[in-house]
């Protein structure tokens, strides 16, 4: 790409101003919904469980749960991996979609 000094290296228009607030800026994009969130946290949090599981044998969600609520706590966690991956690829579209 050869840019001459009389040509701009970026568009102005792609440019954000002080003066428009965040929701003009970012009107193509859709805001993460309630289950979203829900679903990263608990993809964190398995991924935070497992992590101590592996280091130093520490199954936090077994400590704290009977072992029938456990099991369907990792259940929910697969689930939300699961839709995580699902979210992944949304957020892959929308981002392409946006000119830059």
């Amino acid at each position: 790409m050869d840019i001459s000094r009389d040509e701009a290296p970026y568009e102005t228009s792609a440019v954000p101003d002080d003066d428009e607030p965040a929701s003009v800026l970012d009107a193509g994009r859709r805001p993460l919904s309630v289950l979203d969130w829900a679903a990263l946290i608990a993809v964190v949090a398995g991924g935070l469980n497992c992590g101590l599981i592996a280091a130093v044998d520490l199954d936090v969600f077994a400590k704290i749960l009977p072992y029938a609520a456990s099991r369907a706590i990792y259940g929910l966690i697969g689930l939300a991996a699961l839709y995580c991956v699902v979210l992944l690829f949304r957020l892959g579209e929308e981002g392409a979609d946006v000119p830059q």
